[in-house]
């Protein structure tokens, strides 16, 4: 906020104080008794603008004169949560409150208005305990009094006073200090006024509450929502003290939270918060930044330890109470961390292929003894009869590849005696793995036929022949990239003129038999090993090279021998040389890779037909041939 918009709202801020104190600015001195200790809000402040600071909001900063850092930060707070609910809970307008400064102002009146409550508060405290020590000398101590409540018209209904009306008339009671008990932030914004919703009575667990990774899952008994106490009795007798003996009501309330608090099980205790009353304290959560606004909100697991609402992840809050069994947070994300989901129930396929209303989305009992994949008996059992009255033909005519009827169903599973079996139905029989026998070694090899293994031996050897040209074209790759570091070497020459030059090089042109030739000789083996081209040599100069004429023979150095040095934008005889090799030799490196996996597939298939010929040996040889026509 801008120094000259601080100066204007402290300056309304003191102008409506001294309005609402009739027009005069004068505070209520403060009686010190020496049995009394003075309230915190009342105390010289600890530190007033201290270097290094940190508000909750930058708005906030700098704190009053005279005012404690930590107070102002609270009551600055308290003041943002007061917009923030008032706009419907959009923290965009309570945002632009700050900005503009009336939050500021609204903060600089509520802790003005606090400081003169707790100034009476004390006055009116200590003027008590002094007249009730006036007899022994203002030593002693007497017991609390009881104010008298106003007399009450008859004809009227008598209402219990609300929860607003009790704790803002508290603040006016004559009430020692003993009987009062300090009041936390929350209760102070709810002291002063901010609207609460109603608590909650559904129990925890319909409210986000998910069952923990274990399987196991933690109820917590729904919130018990009190009635406002009844009126005060009439004040005991000055000197006397009273004992009245706990009603029902009052036991209940030591062994509940206080009104406006729910009884689930607090944040740290699980990863699903339920929504309460209570819980929106001003404070920012989420991607949102909003605060906890009864909204179910999930934890995050991977450390940071940040609560979001289910809403603004897209998370469906039934999911997240039933299915969820580990968020993380996309800040915590990363390839062992990630957000994990318990095994849906079966019967949710059926749900589906039915278009039913409300599919089962319920966790499946995998943890149990022994595992389901059901959540209840009835699922497992609706499930089976789905098979039955839908997924099988319902006639008696046997099957043909087809749709098996129910009979076939139940004789099928009347065989099997595990999954295992069931899985297994229509696939390739196999034999066993003999024990130490080699893994990687297929059982079929033991039982080819010798036609089976000639044609594997002709396989084998294509695919070496094509593993080689594999291999020469990548080294021609190689050749390439020699190539084109030369030519940019010769460009640098002293006696060439041109600054980017053909380069080209008749070595390209070599086919796989010429290339292979001329790996063989000292020149292509030394460029291999140093990883540079030389000139050709006398051995190598007459593989795939025109030879000139005596009088074109000409004295070139050997940097530049064998390039073509015409530029190359004039050199329309070998444009394009580097990009039209580049690509030919990766074409030929991929088709011979295909050509290779080829052949390797026709060996499984004939290794894995002869493993199936002897699986399937026994049972074709009960099978009969009958001639029908």
């Amino acid at each position: 906020m801008d120094p000259e918009d601080l100066a204007v709202a402290l300056a309304k801020a003191k102008t409506d104080k001294s309005d609402q104190a009739g027009g005069s600015n004068s505070e209520t001195n403060l009686v010190i008794h020496p049995n009394l200790p003075i309230p915190s809000i009342l105390k010289p402040p600890r530190g007033t603008n201290k270097p290094g600071y940190k508000y909750k909001y930058p708005e906030a900063a700098p704190t009053p004169e005279g005012e404690d850092d930590d107070e102002w930060n609270k009551v600055y707070t308290a003041a943002d949560s007061r917009f923030y609910n008032k706009h419907g809970k959009s923290s965009q307008a309570s945002k632009k409150y700050r900005q503009s400064g009336e939050t500021y102002e609204l903060a600089v009146t509520m802790i003005a208005d606090k400081k003169q409550k707790a100034r009476n508060d004390y006055n009116s405290q200590a003027a008590e305990l002094t007249r009730g020590g006036s007899g022994s000398g203002g030593a002693a101590i007497l017991p609390p009094k009881t104010a008298t409540p106003k007399p009450r018209a008859p004809t009227k209904k008598v209402q219990p006073p609300s929860l607003k009306q009790e704790l803002s008339s508290s603040s006016r009671d004559e009430t020692p200090a003993m009987d009062r008990m300090p009041l936390s932030i929350s209760e102070q914004i709810k002291q002063e006024g901010r609207p609460r919703k109603a608590p909650s009575a559904a129990p925890s667990s319909h409210q986000g509450t998910p069952a923990p990774s274990t399987g196991s899952k933690i109820d917590s008994p729904p919130p018990k929502i009190e009635k406002p106490p009844p009126p005060k009795a009439a004040a005991k007798k000055k000197g006397t003290a009273a004992v009245r003996k706990p009603t029902k009501q009052s036991q209940e309330n030591k062994s509940s939270k206080p009104a406006g608090k729910s009884a689930s099980p607090k944040p740290a205790q699980s990863n699903i918060v339920s929504s309460d009353s209570e819980s929106n304290d001003g404070g920012e959560y989420c991607i949102c930044r909003g605060p906890d606004d009864h909204r179910m909100m999930v934890n995050c697991e991977g450390g940071c330890n940040e609560w979001y609402h289910c809403s603004c992840i897209g998370m469906d809050v039934e999911d997240a109470k039933e299915l969820l069994d580990r968020y993380i947070c996309p800040k915590c994300k990363s390839a062992e961390l990630f957000t994990t989901w318990k095994r849906m129930c079966r019967y949710n396929n059926v749900g589906e292929h039915l278009n039913l209303r409300d599919p089962c989305r319920r966790a499946a009992r995998v943890t149990e003894d022994p595992p389901s994949k059901y959540c209840s008996d009835e699922h497992r059992l609706a499930f089976m009869e789905f098979i039955r009255d839908h997924m099988a033909r319902q006639d008696d005519a046997p099957s043909m590849g087809g749709k098996l009827n129910v009979q076939e169903v139940a004789e099928i599973l009347t065989h099997v005696k595990s999954n295992a079996e069931l899985q297994s139905l229509g696939k390739k029989p196999r034999l066993p793995i003999p024990e130490g026998a080699d893994p990687t070694r297929p059982i079929g090899l033991d039982y080819i036929t010798p036609e089976e293994e000639e044609e594997i031996k002709t396989l084998e050897l294509k695919k070496q022949k094509i593993q080689t040209q594999i291999e020469g074209y990548r080294n021609q790759q190689k050749l390439l990239v020699m190539i084109h570091e030369r030519a940019q070497t010769a460009a640098k020459h002293p006696s060439v003129d041109e600054k980017a030059v053909c380069g080209y090089d008749n070595r390209l042109a070599f086919n796989e038999h010429e290339f292979a030739h001329w790996m063989s000789t000292a020149e292509g083996q030394s460029a291999f090993e140093k990883q540079k081209l030389g000139p050709r040599t006398d051995e190598s100069k007459t593989i795939g090279a025109r030879q000139p004429q005596p009088i074109q023979k000409a004295d070139v150095p050997d940097e530049l021998h064998n390039i073509c040095l015409k530029s190359m934008k004039s050199c329309a005889r070998h444009k394009g040389w580097r990009l039209i090799h580049g690509q030919d030799y990766a074409a030929m490196t991929a088709y011979m890779q295909r050509e290779w996996e080829r052949c390797e597939r026709k060996k499984a298939e004939v290794i894995d037909d002869a493993e199936t010929r002897e699986a399937a040996r026994e049972y074709h040889a009960h099978n009969t041939v009958e001639q029908l026509f």
